[in-house]
């Protein structure tokens, strides 16, 4: 199994768009203008087409209200994945046109970490907040996610409407962003959540990942 380590220190420069550049180890994303189209495209080590997975991040962000905000945002032309903020104290976990809710600590703007595992044969599905599990849910058994999509964050690929778009526009900052094709084991997230030493993403991994900046977007220093 290989582990986390000093990689790639990429990301130096404060604003791109357009150009794909790859690592973002010691950096973080920060989106600043909610009116402004404004994301980034990110490129999975292998294709989304998935039985389980762990999916991490640390996100930011100021006071939202009862907000909906996207945080991630998978789209392919038969099959979708998003992880919304649904509103204070709500997120909001949709895949295969199917949506399950859970009650958790809202995001600040002192940051979180957020995990979120799911797999197909029990449908088991969890939110983990710094570290901690919510109540398990059964979600979508014996779903398989479908590959061929577009991953988005800061947007929200599903939006019917603009003013959909621009509401559930995310603001603030996100880093430290890793993704499994399998589910973690609790250490395991335990160990993503302290920066210790844990399983490098096999889909998604922050130190080496490739992306592409679209608008007010600003890669700084953590």
């Amino acid at each position: 199994m290989q582990y986390c380590g000093n990689i790639h220190d990429g990301g130096r420069n404060p604003v791109r768009d357009s150009e794909t550049d790859l690592g973002l180890q010691g950096r973080a994303l920060s989106f600043l203008n909610e009116s402004k189209p404004s994301f980034v495209v990110i490129s999975p080590l292998q294709p989304l087409n998935l039985m389980e997975f762990t999916l991490c991040m640390r996100a930011a962000a100021e006071y939202l209200g009862e907000r909906k905000v996207i945080l991630f945002s998978y789209h392919s032309p038969n099959d979708e994945l998003r992880i919304l903020r649904e509103s204070s104290g709500h997120f909001g976990l949709h895949m295969g046109g199917r949506s399950v809710m859970f009650t958790l600590p809202d995001l600040s703007t002192f940051g979180s970490h957020l995990c979120v595992t799911w797999e197909s044969t029990f449908g088991l599905a969890n939110f983990w907040i710094n570290g901690k599990p919510s109540i398990r849910k059964i979600y979508n058994v014996g779903h398989i996610l479908q590959p061929g999509g577009t991953v988005m964050l800061g947007q929200d690929q599903s939006a019917q409407t603009m003013s959909e778009k621009q509401n559930r526009r995310f603001v603030g900052e996100i880093t430290d962003l890793y993704m499994w094709d399998y589910v973690l084991q609790p250490q395991d997230i335990e160990n993503v959540f302290q920066m210790h030493d844990f399983p490098r993403g096999n889909i998604f991994d922050w130190n080496i990942l490739s992306y592409k900046i679209k608008g007010d977007v600003r890669v700084l220093p953590k």
